[in-house]
């Protein structure tokens, strides 16, 4: 006979709220019906980054006790005997994702018996369970602990782990107990060793959890995995089976609304369809639609132990990867952008209000943003990017497209954005210190055939970010001596960007008339304070620096095929500079170099010409002979990139303007036309003055028949393909929808049209 030990997870489910992209944001947005509430304990530090994914944190104030509701649940910790609760952590496990077992309660002074108690009231009549968790964080391995309910029958002794990797390597103690109404239940937490009360730390807790030892974890795709490679056709499944499971039986189910598919899941016995069979081992292949990139694929493992016992397993959710767009390339190549998303109109120039950039950015659902209108828009505050699944088209704009002017556009801990073909040229009018676009604490992002200038910080930034991609970009004349708010009168920041990623694709961009920072490494530190940041800089073109060409530190950098070409202004002629003598204690810096050119100079045959590093340090102590990881860029030789750059970069769609003609075709000539007013140095400009200032960018709109049903896809193009171009307003299934399984939607086609490669 089977047992079936089950606390209530498969009754979980999701909002299903539009498209439910939202799934693979916090577990706030979630519905919970018996859902294990599950509780990450830590010091109260402030932080916004020490929560565990799927868990609600509670900093805990340090005191004899705190309370606090959880819903209908109000649960308090307590020190007996004198004793007080103390927050604590162990920083460096931040950084290998221990975000739960890395932090947490411990007890301070007191009587030797001092004990911490967990009280709960507020949970139905009936079983219940809890799971508590107990890795220390100290040097030291302490002794051992016991965790029991008073006045039953439940009680549990473990020996705490030490500064665990990961959450799931955690000790956990599980108790099952009965609740009655009114009645509160008190979990007593001490030492057993001596009654050392020193032993003990609280981490998290979970109610209406199963056995974390009973069931499957660590699942491979993650948990809410909105890029897992499908591209075979086959998803490869894996997990990490209990110790004393013996056979697993596996359920999955697909559907494009997220709720459907999770109960499919959840609900499922061996009679249902989502049901897949016995597992004997660890892994197991589902077949999916690799083209079907907005389809939700749920699955659950339920775990089986030698004496009948089967323990249900957590339902796990992912969707397939999918290029951005065609050309997409780099580690932000499979960006989700607003795909399968409503579709937002630009239909004015304004700052802010119905209808501007500034409120399609700053919509809250995912979205593809097109344009009615062409012209500069003039910035009254900086346009910052939060909210995730969005597309910028600036390519589907009339006349000559869109400049942003006066301040800047970038993002901010976004993920799945895609930005094409803008210009973003912030001047001096406002007398701020910014930069031009950047993608800082970003995921799963690309930026595309965009132009940045005169800035007075760096062009562009992405520190802190994860897998992003800058593509086919054209950064020039970041503004000089601009008066930088952070340097002296007078002091040259003339800065093209400062990047980091992990990984952060960089490939086939033109740095023209920058003097320093081309590329600043800028990978930083992890958590844990050492050395982060893992850069691919591929098939580059730099022209006219001054004084910096690239150099900085991050822990692993891949640096080839780039073409640097020495200018009128240039007075430093190496490729790249390690900067690796800061603090040792940060850890290694490590790079791979490879067919790099400057002209005039290095010609790319031998892999460490241009690179130096602070004496007496030999090159062989941080130079690779062997990339650290692929590039997923289609790899050019430095010469034919410098063609390649020059002939497709910046925006160039709808149009090329004037200002980038000129700087394509001084770098291609070797030439500058401008002189900075301050500086004197020729093609670095001090103002956007200095080079004639902006563009006339006639401001042209669409027709009134151009999108009858403003769906994104002209009537034009929906004739041709026999559509209705009169489809009720706010219904987007004809641009949402895949006719030819291409994996790209209707309206992600004709954006595709409108990019073909460019010719400057």
């Amino acid at each position: 006979m089977i047992k079936i030990r089950d606390a209530g997870t498969c009754d979980r489910v999701l909002a299903s709220t539009a498209l439910a992209c939202v799934l693979f944001l916090a577990s706030s947005d979630r519905i919970a019906a018996r859902e294990p509430l599950r509780i990450d304990l830590g010091m109260n530090t402030g932080r916004n980054d020490t929560a565990a994914p799927g868990w609600v944190e509670w900093q805990v104030e340090n005191g004899a006790e705190a309370t606090r509701e959880f819903g209908a649940i109000q649960i308090t910790l307590r020190a007996t005997d004198g004793a007080a609760l103390k927050g604590a952590w162990y920083k460096a496990g931040l950084a290998s994702g221990a975000l739960m077992a890395t932090d947490g309660v411990v007890l301070d002074g007191g009587a030797e018996n001092a004990a911490l108690e967990v009280e709960i009231t507020g949970l139905a009549p009936g079983r219940h369970s809890l799971v508590t968790y107990h890795n220390q964080l100290g040097p030291a391995n302490q002794g051992r602990i016991v965790a029991a309910i008073r006045d039953q029958q439940s009680k549990v002794e473990v020996r705490p782990t030490m500064r665990v990797a990961d959450d799931v390597d955690s000790e956990s103690a599980f108790l099952e107990f009965t609740a009655s109404a009114g009645a509160p239940v008190v979990l007593r937490i001490a030492g057993s060793d001596n009654g050392a009360h020193g032993d003990v730390t609280l981490n998290g807790l979970e109610i209406d959890a199963v056995n974390p030892k009973a069931k499957a974890v660590k699942p491979s795709p993650a948990d809410q995995d909105g890029h897992a490679d499908g591209e075979s056709g086959v998803v490869a499944l894996a997990w990490r089976p209990s110790k004393t499971a013996v056979k697993h039986e596996l359920y999955a189910a697909t559907h494009a609304d997220p709720h459907q598919a999770f109960i499919a899941t959840a609900s499922a016995d061996k009679r249902a369809g989502s049901y897949r069979g016995e597992v004997a081992n660890d892994h197991a292949d589902l077949k999916v639609d690799p083209k079907s990139s907005l389809l939700y694929h749920c699955w659950r493992v339920d775990s089986t132990d030698a004496d009948g016992t089967t323990t249900r397993g957590d339902v796990w959710t992912f969707r397939v990867r999918h290029l951005a767009f065609p050309g997409a390339e780099g580690y932000g190549r499979f960006a989700v952008g607003g795909r399968g998303g409503r579709v937002i109109k630009v239909a004015n120039l304004n700052d802010s209000g119905p209808g501007s950039l500034r409120a399609a950015v700053e919509a809250d659902e995912p979205r593809t943003v097109v344009f009615d209108v062409s012209g500069r828009i003039i910035l009254k505050s900086r346009m910052i990017l939060r909210n995730p699944f969005i597309t910028i088209a600036g390519h589907s704009a009339p006349g000559e497209g869109i400049c942003i002017s006066n301040y800047n556009l970038g993002m901010l801990g976004c993920h799945d954005a895609v930005i094409r073909y803008l210009r973003v040229r912030p001047g001096d009018p406002s007398g701020e210190t910014m930069d031009g676009m950047g993608m800082a604490s970003s995921d799963h992002s690309i930026i595309d055939h965009c132009s940045i200038s005169w800035t007075q910080d760096e062009s562009f930034s992405s520190r802190g970010a994860r897998n992003i991609t800058l593509q086919r970009t054209l950064i020039s004349e970041a503004l000089n001596i601009a008066g930088h708010k952070k340097y002296e009168k007078g002091k040259e920041h003339g800065y093209a960007a400062s990047i980091s990623g992990d990984v952060g694709s960089f490939h086939h961009n033109l740095l023209a008339h920058c003097a320093g920072r081309n590329w600043s490494l800028a990978g930083g530190l992890d958590k844990a304070g050492r050395h982060a940041g893992r850069l691919d800089i591929r098939n580059n073109v730099v022209y006219n620096w001054s004084h910096r060409t690239t150099d900085g530190g991050a822990r692993q950098v891949n640096f080839v095929n780039n073409y640097y070409k020495p200018g009128p202004a240039t007075r430093v002629f190496h490729l790249l500079k390690s900067e690796r003598e800061a603090v040792p204690a940060f850890g290694p810096q490590d790079y791979y170099a490879a067919g790099n050119v400057m002209e005039g100079r290095y010609d790319g045959d031998v892999a460490s010409e241009g690179v130096i590093s602070k004496p007496p340090e030999p090159l062989d102590a941080f130079l690779f002979k062997q990339p650290f990881f692929e590039g997923h860029v289609a790899t050019q030789s430095a010469a034919e990139a410098f063609d390649d750059v020059l002939s497709d970069v910046g925006c160039n769609r709808p149009a090329l303007d004037e200002h980038d003609r000129r700087v394509i075709e001084e770098t291609r000539a070797g030439t500058t036309t401008y002189r900075g007013s301050v500086s004197g140095h020729p093609g670095l400009p001090d103002s956007q003055a200095d080079v004639g200032g902006w563009d006339e960018y006639p401001e042209v709109n669409r027709p009134a028949n151009w999108d009858f049903d403003d769906d994104g896809l002209p009537n034009v193009w929906e004739a041709d393909r026999g559509l209705n171009s009169h489809s009720p307003q706010g219904d987007f299934s004809e641009a949402n929808a895949d006719p030819d399984a291409d994996g790209y939607t209707q309206l992600e086609d004709y954006l595709n049209s409108l990019a073909t490669p460019g010719d400057n």
